[in-house]
């Protein structure tokens, strides 16, 4: 039996006297933020270690104080937001303090001007090396389509004709354009190999095979990048619009990295870099055009940016939001590191187009009626995703199928669109999966141009052969696409007949012609290369008798 008064057992006076000396006292932690030199940084937010308020803000003298409220003793850390090519740069550090301490000092690291060499990049350590301490980023990042970005089976089928059994047949790249062109492939797939050159690096090239360029886009492909130009957005990658930066310490650079987070003061030398908080971050890959014609390559950037995900306010909505969403729980990054809120820890497993996720953000909506002697089937598709639809390189394309019949005998179109020849392959005759001329609609981006610049000029193309635009019938974000199709009755059609109507929305990683001709059964990451979003059945029951049927006809 517990001798404590419970505070529901005192006076109102007593229970606020006692829950005052329960609680740690307001008090304020000052101090001043110095670099390793001792000269005070202006400008430094300091915190508390995994929280995201309050801030202070140091400033003559590099001089802080903090108003908080805490017991035992805590984690206080600073950073100066990183800001590229506006040296001196430095790195978040941290110190445990007490509530109420004074005359705090906080060292920030100054980041080195150089630079490490060539081969010092190629031998930095690889995601494996990471993933001893990261274990929760490095496990969901190997079943990222970013894990196999250096050797993506499609795109070596694309590049070389050397991914897939069958990649040699088609469209080549190498084989069809001048000796020593790089196609700008690696500038995104293998970039720590890229940048020691940008644009002039072969996808292929075995000089650059080292771990850590095999790991495509890897942990150190994106976290040595420090900055992303947007006043140059459609550049591509290293090509003018990502900066990567290797400090060289003593020939040991991989412990610089950037990242989000304004309060690591563990082992990394991390320095915050707010662009990892923004969707232009992801704009380094994602948002290009052909650097000689300027004809689009992929758009998904400049999509969000005109999507309402993009406006401030309680709907807003970034790439990272959606596809590296926070975790559910409190955990840790690293191994021996702080415990952070899920809202500090985000998946990188970039979860894209899958069966799931397309349900989640494309509706299919469908009805039909028969007016004035006809079957008329309307579809809608709405696209609630953050861009497009479909999104990403020009090759991503999707329909809308719709079809009507009679027991089992197909009625005839009469009115409306119907699907576009990228949907066919290039074999003689009518295959399954073929849907040219058929009822409905495409939705896709198709580029022309000339291979290599040179010949009849071919549509689809890929973007860097692209010359032009040709057709670009994507769904913008948060729109809806409508379809009316009608079809001719039986002519020997009663009432109470029931036609049978199938709306289909169609999703497909790659042109038709482009996967039967190369032999894909399966993306290189072992998914469907077509996905049925959703589909809509229904009956249409006939009311009107044919000869009125036939006098509304003429």
């Amino acid at each position: 039996m517990s001798l404590r008064p419970s505070l529901s057992s005192l006076s109102p006076a007593a229970a606020v006297v006692l829950a005052s000396l329960a609680a740690p006292l307001l008090a304020d932690v000052s101090g001043v933020v110095l670099d390793q030199d001792s000269n005070p940084i202006v400008g430094a937010q300091v915190r508390l270690q995994t929280t995201s308020a309050p801030v202070a803000t140091t400033g003559p003298g590099g001089a802080f104080t903090l108003t908080t409220s805490f017991s035992g003793s805590r984690v206080l850390t600073a950073s100066l937001p990183y800001a590229p090519g506006a040296p001196p740069h430095y790195n978040t550090a941290g110190t445990s303090v007490t509530n109420g301490a004074t005359g705090v000092t906080l060292l920030l690291p100054v980041i080195p001007a150089t630079s490490q060499t060539t081969s010092g990049i190629l031998n930095l350590p690889d995601a494996n090396f990471c993933g001893i301490c990261h274990t929760g980023q490095y496990s969901q990042w190997q079943t990222a389509n970013h894990a196999g970005a250096a050797r993506d089976a499609w795109v070596m089928d694309l590049f070389a004709g050397t991914g897939t059994p069958g990649g040699a047949a088609g469209y080549v790249y190498k084989t069809s354009h001048d000796p020593g062109e790089t196609g700008f492939c690696a500038t995104c797939h293998i970039s720590l190999a890229d940048v020691t050159n940008p644009g002039n690096v072969m996808l292929d090239d075995p000089a650059f095979e080292s771990p850590v360029v095999m790991d495509g886009v890897g942990c150190l492909a994106c976290h040595k990048i420090d900055g992303v130009n947007g006043a140059n957005l459609n550049a591509l990658h290293l090509l003018g619009k990502t900066s990567y930066r290797f400090p060289d310490d003593l020939g040991t650079s991989w412990p610089f990295v950037w990242g989000p987070l304004p309060d690591v003061a563990q082992t990394m030398r991390n320095s915050e870099a707010a662009v990892y908080r923004d969707s232009l971050y992801c704009a380094s890959c994602h948002q290009y055009t052909n650097p000689s014609t300027g004809a689009p390559g992929q758009n998904t950037y400049v999509e969000w940016q005109a999507s309402p995900y993009a406006v401030p306010g309680p709907g807003f909505r970034s790439c990272q939001d959606c596809h590296m969403p926070a975790a559910a729980t409190d955990g840790t990054l690293a191994s021996g590191g702080p415990t952070r809120p899920g809202s500090q820890r985000h998946n990188h497993s970039f979860v894209g187009a899958t069966p799931t996720t397309l349900a989640g953000a494309i509706t299919l909506a469908a009805n039909g009626a028969e007016v004035g002697g006809v079957v008329q089937v309307n579809a809608s598709v709405t696209n609630n995703a953050g861009h497009a639809f479909p999104t990403g390189i020009s090759i991503r394309n999707a329909m809308v199928l719709v079809s009507a019949s009679y027991l089992g005998t197909p009625l005839v179109q009469t009115s409306g669109p119907t699907i576009p020849f990228w949907a066919d392959d290039d074999v003689p005759g009518t295959q399954p999966g073929d849907h040219f001329g058929k009822p409905g609609k495409g939705f896709a981006k198709v580029t022309e141009g000339r291979i290599n610049g040179t010949g009849p000029v071919v549509r689809p193309t890929l973007f860097i052969d692209a010359e032009a635009l040709y057709s670009n019938t994507l769904i913008p974000s948060s729109t809806t696409d409508n379809t009316t199709v009608t079809f001719a009755l039986p002519p020997d059609a009663q009432p109470g007949w029931l036609i049978d109507v199938s709306v289909k929305l169609l999703y497909r990683r790659a042109w038709r012609a482009l996967a039967v001709t190369k032999g894909w059964a399966l993306t290189p990451q072992g998914g469907p290369i077509e996905i049925q979003v959703d589909e809509k059945q229904f009956q249409v029951a006939l009311t009107t008798p044919v000869e009125l049927q036939q006098l509304q006809i003429e």
